[in-house]
Order: structure tokens, then sequence, then C-alpha cells
């Protein structure tokens, strides 16, 4: 049986390497010691090969060497036709000297829209543009010339890591305490938060202004590269041109550490169908921080009160995730 929930990651033909991607899966087993990749099957085709849609066995590496597993992985793939698309096997990838809780490397993403972003390529902030070599690709992935390798790894600072890994995010929730429901309490988070507002947070390292919203426990969405728990970092809601309440916000998976953009509009309020429409979009650590800073910047983003008034956001959202693919797509009824 599976050591772990399947990790999914994309693939590509060497042959076409235009061609649509197509989704597969890593297995681990424990006896004997080895991972199986199968891919998905394409409704209508391959149907002999894998009947009821059921995925299709694509290849084996027995007793994977967790150390130079990107490389086992790249290997084996090009022995079959298949190319990885992810973070490890990306021109934008840098591997660092840190594991993700399931073993895998961890690199961080230099990906960057501008010169005037190169604040975020500090080494403070490693932590926060790091990638495993599994996260999901994106539209600005560029295959690698050569496989990065662990050898190539810089160093980090000590505070970075702990025990091999990135250190987790902070949580919300676990810096409060029964208190806030008290008067006193209460007073206490309105002088905090006062006080915040007038330290002007823009000069505030992003190291500082990052928490997870999502609460002590794992968030309630699981990412799609490796089916972890990803968590709320940030959100902005606005108001739609049919006076629709959306909501944008910022997630980034606690395991492999891939950041997404949810959009969900709420429909209930005038149209009381229950109605709800959402979207997933893939971002690069830079695009994460680049939508927090504009979250950042307005005062009570995710309360609805005044959402009438961001039409400016608004429009610099819609106009930001025009250029990136959907991810997923969902329309509900009901909730």
């Amino acid at each position: 049986m599976p050591l772990e929930a399947p990790l999914t990651t994309d693939l590509t033909t060497e042959a076409a390497p235009r061609q649509p991607t197509r989704w597969a899966r890593i297995l681990w087993y424990e006896e004997p010691p080895s991972c199986v990749v199968e891919l998905e099957a394409r409704h209508g085709i391959e149907k002999e090969e894998a009947p009821e849609g059921r995925p299709i066995p694509l290849l084996r590496i027995p007793n994977p060497d967790l150390k130079r597993f990107l490389l086992q992985l790249q290997e084996a793939l090009a022995a079959t036709g298949w190319r990885l698309m992810t973070c490890g096997s990306c021109m934008h990838w840098r591997p660092l000297h840190a594991r993700t809780e399931d073993g895998l490397a961890v690199g961080r993403c230099i990906w960057r829209k501008s010169a005037e972003q190169n604040a975020y390529a500090s080494a403070s902030v490693i932590q926060l543009s790091a990638q495993s070599m599994l996260a999901l690709d994106c539209i600005h992935w560029r295959p690698a010339a050569n496989p990065q390798m662990d050898s190539a790894a810089p160093s980090l600072q000590n505070e970075t890591l702990q025990s091999g890994t990135i250190a987790p995010m902070r949580r919300h929730a676990e810096q409060e305490s029964d208190e806030r429901w008290t008067w006193l309490g209460r007073l206490r988070r309105w002088l905090r938060r006062s006080s915040q507002l007038a330290d002007q947070p823009s000069g505030r390292p992003w190291e500082e202004r990052m928490v997870e919203r999502s609460g002590v426990g794992a968030g309630t969405e699981p990412c799609f590269a490796c089916q972890g728990k990803i968590a709320n970092l940030g959100a902005l809601t606005v108001e739609t041109p049919e006076g629709d309440k959306q909501t944008f916000s910022v997630w980034r998976c606690r395991t492999c550490y891939t950041y997404y953009l949810n959009d969900w509009i709420d429909r209930w309020e005038r149209t009381e169908s229950l109605e709800t429409e959402e979207r997933f979009y893939r971002l690069t650590p830079a695009e994460a921080l680049e939508i927090l800073a504009v979250i950042d910047n307005v005062v009570d983003a995710e309360h609805p009160a005044r959402r009438h008034e961001r039409s400016a956001q608004r429009n610099w959202m819609v106009a930001f995730i025009a250029e990136h693919p959907t991810l997923s797509h969902q329309i509900r009824q009901g909730r």
C-alpha cells in the first residue's frame, strides 16, 4: 500500500512538447521499496489499456534514492518518451539544502517579472520563494538545460532551516488565546490593530507580515500537486459588475509550498440561488507576493462592507488572471 497520498505532476512527450500535458501520479511502496508512476487515462482513449478510466502504469523505480530522486525520475521518464514538467525541471528552480516533510528536494523559484522585483530574491525571503521539486508547473515554466543537483545547492541562513526543512509559517490562530473573547481581549486587539495601521506595514519584511489565516489545524482545501493541505495567506473582497461578492485569495501548500490564487464568487445575496463559482490559478512565489502587496494596501481587505469601493483593485486582479490558465473551475448550487 502507498506510504503517502499520491503526488500529482505534469508530463509532456519529448517528441511533441507543445501538445497538452498529461497528469500523472507517483505512488510510494514500502514492500518492496519502490515508486510507481501512473499516467492519467483520457476519456475515450486508451480504453483497452485503462478500462473504466483507470490510470495507466507507466514505470517503476525500485529502491528510489530521495537524495537524487529528481534525476532518477527524469531519466526514467525520458526512457519512456516523457518529460517532467514540475518546478524541479524548470530553469527558474534552484536547489537548496532543504527537504519537504516527504523528504523531497526543495528549491527556490528565481522567476521575476522585472528587475524591480529583485528585492524578493534576497536570502531573507528564501522561505517564501521555496518550491518542492514536484510543485506544479506554471506559465513561466521553461525546461532546464541540465538537471539540478543537490551538490549545487547554496547554503541557507540558520534561521531559515529547522532540521533540514523549511521553517513553518506562523499561524494566526496559534497567536491567539481565550482572552480574545473577553472585553479586555477585544480592547487589546483593537489597540494592537490601531498600532499596526500606524506602523507603515510596507516597511516591515514579508516574513513578519506573512501569517497563515487558516487556523491551527490543516487548511480546508487539498493541494493539486501533493494532496497536502493549503493555507490561506490573504484575501480581498470586491464587487462584480452584477453586484455579487467576489473574493480573491492567495493560498500556499504546507507540504510542497505550491502557491495558488483562488477566485470565488458568491451569488446568493443577489439571486437567492445559493450559487457559487470558483476558480484556481497557479502562482509563482513572486506573483503571490505581488498579489499580497495589493491586498496589504487595502484596509480590512477581506471585509465585504466596502467592497463596492474596490473597483480599481478588482480591475487589477481581473487583468492579472487574464494572463493565467485556469487550473480548476467549479460552479456549485447550494452549500
